[in-house]
């Protein structure tokens, strides 16, 4: 009898040992499948997608800028750097209930600065719907979305062209920290970059939609006139992006666009921006809750490193043997990511600091699942780190000024780069004749209401 019993539990205890075991190993497969089938597709030779000779696209680039009078220009200097012909570009800024200068900062930049003052309706999400219906009056062919304390490469509009030549209809940039060395916050968030990218390559290749990021993000304009923007949460881009798959609009990868972006360098920053973006696990509610924890990076490690242990718990051989496989599939995605970020005596030191980062950067996440997000949205502190921007500014002198004169509200100012440069070829129901100036393109800068 109580050997009969001493097996009963013994066998219950093997079955809940495997149960519990598989209920870590299952979800930790279908991530580490996430990633690394897109990053082995990513790795398979394929043609580059050639330039297009000529350009073909007029761009209209929005800026939403919340007190970033100190980044602005540099990110406005990274755009007049561009290889596009600068009638075939206007550059908007949205200065969204700001308490600085940045109006001031777009004019001297050369773009049209657009005021807008509604406390009550605060958000990077408003300000873009702000700008997109006053651009969209002008009639351009791609809206390209970027933030106010990014910088661009050189050939992004170039290769944004191609894309939409190619029939693309939706397109999100390559993004890359521009200020790994800075701590392993930063380092960590340039590797997670680089995971990214791979995976981005990969689904791309594989004709899947990639997720948008926030900036860098490029839409037709017949895009947003069929699917108009109404993203009013802290991740305006996640929403949109379901709002996209469920039109059954793809994102493709452009990854010969580059959106340079600093990380906060302090933990708290770091943690305080990850707040933010920990939403975004939420947007689309249950039916794409699945995908978006997988996205999260710092949450499937924590996950895989959870794994590990109640495996090692459980002594089960199989089940060891599955774990490590899944930890050694995941560390060659991130080994491949080292090495496309770089290393150097102090970036080995900042990878071996970096996994107290994921680990903190995981606890926020999941803390995220039953704390309320914050609704506001704040500029998060960075270093300004845009050397190549300056270096092109000081060989070449666009941007420089040295003050601006103060405009009162709806007084028009010179507009610059951007505003009275900005041509667009007629419509196809127009009347051929060469192009003219975009109606709208005064380069005011006044306030307007807000939504």
């Amino acid at each position: 009898m109580i050997i009969a019993l001493i097996i009963s539990v013994a066998r219950g205890l093997l079955m809940l040992t495997v149960a519990l075991s598989l209920g870590f190993l299952v979800p930790a497969t279908a991530a580490c499948l996430y990633y690394l089938l897109p990053t082995l597709a990513g790795c398979l030779r394929r043609p580059p997608r050639a330039d297009q000779a000529d350009p073909v696209h007029t761009f209209a680039v929005l800026i939403p800028a919340h007190n970033e009078e100190s980044s602005l220009p540099a990110t406005l200097r990274s755009i007049a750097a561009l290889d596009w012909p600068p009638e075939m570009v206007r550059v908007y800024v949205v200065a969204d209930n700001c308490m600085d200068r940045t109006a001031d900062a777009a004019d001297a930049g050369g773009a049209i600065a657009l005021i807008r003052n509604d406390p009550d309706n605060r958000g990077k999400g408003h300000a873009l719907a702000f700008g997109l219906d006053r651009l969209l009056e002008d009639n351009p062919d791609v809206v390209l979305i970027l933030d106010a304390d990014c910088g661009l490469n050189a050939g992004a509009l170039r290769a944004f062209d191609a894309a939409f030549a190619a029939g693309v209809e939706v397109a999100q940039a390559a993004i890359r920290n521009g200020n790994p060395d800075d701590g392993p916050g930063p380092y960590a968030v340039a590797v997670g970059d680089a995971v990214d990218d791979g995976v981005a390559v990969g689904l791309d290749r594989l004709g899947r939609s990639v997720p948008l990021r926030g900036t860098g993000m490029g839409l037709r304009r017949t895009v947003l006139e069929r699917v108009r923007w109404s993203a009013f949460g802290v991740v305006e881009d996640a929403e949109y992006d379901v709002r996209l798959r469920a039109a059954g609009v793809q994102v493709r990868y452009c990854g010969g666009a580059v959106v340079s972006c600093a990380a906060p360098a302090r933990a708290g920053d770091l943690d305080r921006q990850r707040r933010r973006w920990r939403a975004a696990l939420l947007a689309g509610g249950r039916r794409v809750l699945p995908t978006r924890l997988v996205r999260s990076k710092p949450l499937v490690l924590v996950h895989l490193a959870a794994t590990a242990a109640v495996v090692a718990w459980g002594g089960l051989e199989w089940g060891g043997w599955w774990a490590a496989g899944l930890v050694l599939a995941t560390a060659a995605i991130y080994v491949r990511a080292v090495v496309s970020v770089g290393l150097s005596g102090r970036r080995v030191g900042l990878l071996l600091r970096a996994p107290w980062v994921v680990a903190r950067l995981g606890w926020v996440t999941v803390a995220g699942l039953v704390r309320r997000d914050p609704g506001r949205w704040d500029r998060t502190a960075r270093r300004e780190v845009w050397e190549e921007a300056d270096a092109v500014r000081k060989e070449t002198g666009v941007g420089q000024t040295d003050s601006t004169p103060a405009v009162h509200p709806g007084q028009p100012v010179a507009a610059g780069r951007g505003a009275a440069d900005f041509r667009r070829r007629p419509p196809p129901d127009s009347h051929p004749g060469g192009p003219g100036p975009a109606p709208g393109g005064r380069g005011d800068r006044g306030v307007l209401p807000g939504r």
